[in-house]
C-alpha cells in the first residue's frame, strides 16, 4: 500500500474562514487548480493508493479562542467528508484551534471521534510561540495520551526581514523552520516526556541531516542523536543525494513517503515517488518508506 503523508487540501469554505483565500497560490502550487477527480487520476496513474490531507500553513491559528474553535471544526468536517466521500483514499491530519489550549484539547476530543482522522498537524511554531512553549504541555500530553501522530508544517514566515523577499521564505525558510521546530522538541525534552507521540518532521527533517556533525557537537543534550532518530521525516525533496545523506544519517527505517501535493507539477508528483528506487536500498525497504511504515504507525488498513 502506498501513503503519501504529505498532501495538502484547500476547501474554499476554510480558507475563506482563516482570511487566507489567496491559498493555494497558483505560482507554487501549479496542481493546485485540480478538482478531485483530476487528483485522484494522477494518484491512480503514479500508483498512490491514499493521501493523508493536511492544512500546510493554512493553520487555523486565529487571535480569539472562538474563531480559531471554529474555523478548526469546519476545516477538519470539511477534510473528512472529502475522505468519507473518497473512502481509503484519504484520510486526516486533523488541525488544532491553537494557540488557545482548551479549544485545542476540545477539539482532539470533537476529531478523533471521526474514524477519517489519523492524527493531529501542528505548524513549526504557532503565532509567536514556539511548539515547546510550557504552556503547550497539556496538548501534548493530550496526545501522548492518544498515541497519536503529529505532522509538523512549516508556517512561511515572509514578515521576518531575513526572508520578506525573492520566495525566501519557502525556498530556504520552510526547511529551516523543519529544523528548528525538531530541535526544540529534542532539546525541551517533549520528545522523552512523551514518547507515544510519533512526530513527522517534513522535508527530510530541512537541514538536520547535512548538519548532523554541528548539531551533535554544538547540542547541551547529550542524548540529540538517539531524540532525533527517534523521529519520522518525510521525503518531500526528489534530491537523490539529499535522500542518501538523510538514510544514512538518520536512518531509512525514519522515513515516510510524501510529495507536498499541490506544490508541484505532474511530472514533479510523479518524480517524488519514482526517486526512491534510485537511493540504492532494498525493495522491502522502497515498500517500507512508500507506505508500510505509515500504514503501521498511522493505523490505515492495508
Amino acid at each position: 500500500m502506498v501513503i503519501d503523508v504529505h498532501a495538502h487540501y484547500y476547501p474554499r469554505a476554510y480558507v475563506e474562514r482563516i482570511g487566507r483565500p489567496e491559498l493555494p497560490v497558483p505560482a507554487s502550487a501549479p496542481l493546485g487548480e485540480q478538482g478531485m477527480a483530476e487528483r485522484l487520476q494522477l494518484m491512480d496513474r503514479v500508483g498512490i493508493d491514499a493521501q493523508v490531507l493536511s492544512v500546510s500553513q493554512a493553520q487555523p491559528y486565529l487571535a480569539e479562542s472562538s474563531d480559531a474553535q471554529e474555523a478548526a471544526v469546519l476545516g477538519n468536517d470539511l477534510f473528512c467528508e472529502v475522505a468519507r466521500q473518497h473512502r481509503g483514499r484519504f484520510y486526516v491530519f486533523a488541525a488544532l484551534p491553537l494557540p488557545h489550549v482548551e479549544a485545542a484539547l476540545a477539539e482532539i476530543e470533537r476529531a478523533f471521534t471521526q474514524p477519517e482522522v489519523v492524527g493531529v498537524t501542528i505548524g513549526c511554531s504557532i503565532g509567536t510561540y514556539q511548539i515547546d512553549d510550557p504552556r503547550f504541555e497539556p496538548v501534548w500530553q493530550a496526545l501522548n495520551a492518544r498515541k497519536t501522530t503529529v505532522f509538523l508544517h512549516p508556517m512561511g514566515h515572509e514578515n521576518l526581514p531575513w526572508l520578506a523577499d525573492y520566495n525566501l521564505a519557502w525556498q530556504v525558510g520552510a526547511p529551516f523552520e523543519d529544523t528548528v521546530a525538531a530541535l526544540r522538541l529534542v532539546a525541551s525534552g517533549i520528545v522523552r516526556r512523551y514518547p507515544e507521540i510519533r512526530f513527522i518532521v517534513p522535508h527530510l527533517g530541512g537541514t538536520i541531516p547535512f548538519l548532523w556533525e554541528r548539531i551533535l557537537g554544538q547540542s547541551r543534550s547529550p542524548s540529540v542523536a538517539e531524540d532525533l532518530k527517534r523521529l519520522y521525516y518525510d521525503t518531500v525533496s526528489r534530491s537523490v543525494r539529499s535522500a542518501t545523506c538523510a538514510c544514512q544519517t538518520l536512518g531509512a527505517d525514519r522515513l515516510l513517503f510524501g510529495t507536498d501535493y499541490p506544490y508541484c507539477n505532474e511530472a514533479a508528483f510523479e518524480r517524488h515517488y519514482q526517486f526512491l528506487d534510485e537511493l540504492g536500498l532494498d525493495q522491502a525497504t522502497v515498500r517500507q518508506i512508500r507506505g508500510d511504515l505509515a500504514a503501521r504507525i498511522l493505523g490505515i488498513a492495508r
